[in-house]
């Protein structure tokens, strides 16, 4: 496979150019397996983005692979592109959308026929480009002038609703400037920089009800929330729980998506066989 490199500094400043890597042919019939990209958009608040944003992959032939956003794809996935790709075996092109040897792309997000640059987040590119495979590429729109990972707009809201005395220059994703643990890439992702500092992102056992515990946490809209146990503190497994809403369903659900902002509680049903878990964690996408 030929592979390139890329520039996480181009894509910080918005280009989010990246560069597919196959064999080096022109022909297209029969097709090879899709690449899928997939991943989380978020706009520059870190709120994921909801059906009416559309993500666009364009090369510089101009062919195009569009996907629209759809916030209930799975946990932490709110768009999937599926590539098509040249297999290099005869000169017919079965596609002529299909990618071509080494073809540069861009990344762009359509809101309304308003096209926006996303800055890109995180992404292992090492299978990027190859036939059958997947690439996660997590996306958000706005600008990130000192080049941290985290869109402007949002460290300066962060900024003014803590009171915090600090420059944009001094932030970075692993930084807590509160002092309590809570990375500001986690601030992002759980959309709880408005409350007041570490409380929106934490996970209590409220009280327990014939033996069954009952959780409660912050939920905001437009995350996903699933939860693990442990009874060591090592293994971790996911845990199904019941939201006690009152048009919840009576099963256990493996995740929820959040419609709105409340605190939230949800009940873990006791495993018929084996024993519960003694310690939960709150996963947040």
């Amino acid at each position: 496979m030929n592979t390139r490199t890329h520039s996480a500094g181009l894509i910080r400043c918005g280009l989010a150019s990246l560069l597919l890597g196959l064999a080096s042919v022109a022909t297209a019939f029969p097709p090879a397996l899709p690449h899928t990209i997939y991943g989380m958009a978020r706009d520059e608040y870190g709120n994921p983005l909801r059906t009416n944003a559309i993500i666009v992959l364009t090369t510089s032939s101009g062919a195009t692979v569009t996907a629209q956003v759809d916030p209930e794809d799975e946990p932490g996935v709110n768009y999937r592109l599926v590539v098509p790709l040249d297999s290099g075996v005869k000169s017919d092109a079965y596609k002529t959308g299909a990618l071509q040897t080494s073809v540069p792309f861009r990344i762009r997000v359509t809101i309304n026929n308003a096209t926006f640059l996303p800055l890109e987040m995180t992404g292992d590119y090492s299978l990027l480009g190859q036939p059958g495979k997947q690439t996660r590429i997590d996306l958000t729109l706005g600008e990130d002038t000192n080049g941290n990972g985290l869109p402007d707009a949002w460290e300066r809201a962060m900024i003014a609703a803590r009171g915090w005395n600090v420059s944009l220059a001094g932030l970075n994703g692993n930084s807590s400037p509160g002092g309590n643990g809570v990375t500001l890439l986690q601030e992002y992702v759980a959309g709880t920089y408005g409350f007041e500092d570490g409380n929106g992102l934490n996970l209590a056992i409220a009280r327990v009800e014939a033996g069954t515990p009952v959780l409660e946490f912050l939920a905001v809209r437009g995350r996903n929330y699933t939860i693990v146990g442990s009874s060591d503190l090592k293994l971790w497994t996911p845990v199904s729980f019941r939201p006690l809403l009152p048009d919840a369903a009576a099963e256990a659900v493996p995740n929820y998506l959040s419609t709105d902002v409340r605190l939230l509680q949800v009940a873990v049903p006791v495993p018929a066989t084996g024993k519960p878990p003694l310690f939960y964690k709150l996963q947040i996408q």
